[in-house]
């Protein structure tokens, strides 16, 4: 079996502000390579559990082939949480977590997969789904949606100053030929944006890329999903702890820790996010752009 490469983002700063204790419960909402999960793990023992989810069968294929005995992993979304915990809860699985985690980057398996279409270094299917769940496809969008909804997306989810005349060149294009590839995709991006404008440190499509992405997996709905209802499920002083990789993300968590916060429900451990180290930078490019946010409900 092909190793699920990924390095965890933060992870001594994850595990301070978790405090696991013997015997806790916890969710690690995306497995992910099973870093967190593994360490949660072993810090909660034999009389611990650790709930993990992730929607990539290679993800939760790579990790039961590692059998921990005090790991349950589910396959589904971590906006499925409530459901799961009411259909598992016994004398094994209690009702609340003393702790949840959410690291809601890629990982470097997703990433480096050329048959995913996550990345434009190469020429790839235009998939872009975190699992065979998923209904939605970069294809499908790419070739179907209306021109303004493209350029909706583009503009909301990649924050794309040119998003109008990106969905205006993918409407010429796809009118000749369906667009079928990562690299055709990206082409049509650059060919776009003048080079005058490209940024020095990414990609011309990567913000377009980020977009559809989060469009095809519906990423900020199942994030709000999840806030929703995870302040139910902790106990009370359990902890939740967040690794966003984008603005959207952030703010989304940010908006809802700020309001808890204001309700009197949790005290923010987090004031200002927490980046990560130059050290852990330099060892980890793709952990540039994380941002750590925790709270502990009262």
């Amino acid at each position: 079996m092909k190793e699920y490469f990924h390095i965890p983002v933060m992870l001594e700063e994850v595990l301070d502000f978790l405090q696991v204790k013997k015997g806790g419960q916890y969710l690690d909402g995306t497995l992910g390579g099973g870093s967190y999960t593994r360490a949660i793990s072993s810090l909660a023992g034999d009389q611990g559990l650790v709930l993990s989810f992730d929607l990539d069968p290679l993800a939760i294929d790579n990790f039961l082939s590692q059998a921990l005995n005090n790991v349950v992993v589910i396959n589904n979304n971590f906006s499925q949480i409530r459901e799961v915990v009411l259909k598992n809860k016994n004398e094994l699985l209690k009702s609340r977590f003393d702790g949840m985690v959410l690291d809601l980057g890629l990982s470097s398996a997703q990433l480096d997969d050329m048959t995913r279409g996550f990345s434009f270094q190469g020429e790839a299917p235009l998939d872009m789904s975190f699992g065979p769940q998923i209904d939605n496809s970069a294809y499908y969008i790419v070739n179907t949606y209306s021109q303004s909804d493209l350029e909706r997306i583009i503009k909301d989810y990649g924050e794309e100053p040119w998003a109008k005349k990106i969905s205006e060149n993918i409407i010429k294009s796809r009118r000749q030929n369906k667009i079928s590839s990562t690299k055709e995709l990206a082409e049509i991006i650059a060919t776009t944006i003048p080079q005058k404008f490209w940024s020095r440190k990414i990609h011309p499509a990567t913000k377009t890329f980020q977009a559809l992405r989060i469009e095809t997996n519906q990423e900020l709905e199942n994030l709000k999903e999840f806030l929703n209802q995870s302040l139910d499920l902790l106990e009370s002083q359990g902890r939740l702890v967040i690794v966003s990789f984008h603005s959207l993300e952030d703010r989304i968590v940010k908006n809802y820790f700020r309001d808890w916060k204001k309700a009197n429900l949790v005290k923010v451990l987090t004031p200002k996010p927490l980046s990560p180290s130059d050290s852990e930078i330099e060892k980890n490019y793709r952990s540039r752009s994380a941002k750590l946010r925790a709270i502990e409900k009262i």
